[in-house]
């Protein structure tokens, strides 16, 4: 976490100084700037939201939701652990349309360019599409 000051970590007390020079030299009342939820969101996530809201005198609830409350509320030794969930698919192309009778093959690719393919009689297309969709979503059938 770098050197500390005052028992809290060096980025942290930067900005705390920044955010107290931004306030003495605006108007009272004014709302903070971008630039500063942003760090703060990014140091929260690296500190915990407490610790980050009260060292730098912003709300809590805030800072909460902009740091990205899942990734801050879980210890730091979770999220660093290679068991990662991958991402959810933002786009799912179904080209073509199904047949009635015959083989389908359903073809998927991931984002590494990694492909999966499975040949299919037609008629279980449907079932296998809808299962694979309910599993990537994490829906109970």
């Amino acid at each position: 976490m770098g050197n500390r000051e005052n028992g809290q970590p060096q980025d942290l007390v930067r900005l705390r100084q920044r955010l107290d020079e931004y306030r003495r030299d605006s108007q009272p009342g004014k709302a903070l700037p971008g630039w500063a939820w942003a760090a703060a969101g990014r140091l929260a996530r690296r500190h915990g939201v407490h610790r980050s809201s009260r060292v730098l005198g912003l709300e809590y609830n805030k800072l909460k939701r902009l740091s990205g409350a899942a990734a801050a509320d879980r210890p730091r030794q979770a999220r660093t652990s290679r068991s990662r969930k991958p991402p959810s698919p933002q786009f799912v192309d179904l080209s073509g349309a199904l047949t009635v009778g015959g083989d389908c093959r359903l073809v998927l690719e991931g984002p590494g360019g990694q492909r999966f393919s499975v040949q299919m009689p037609a008629g279980a297309a449907t079932e296998v599409v809808l299962g694979l969709c309910r599993a990537g979503l994490g829906a109970r059938s």
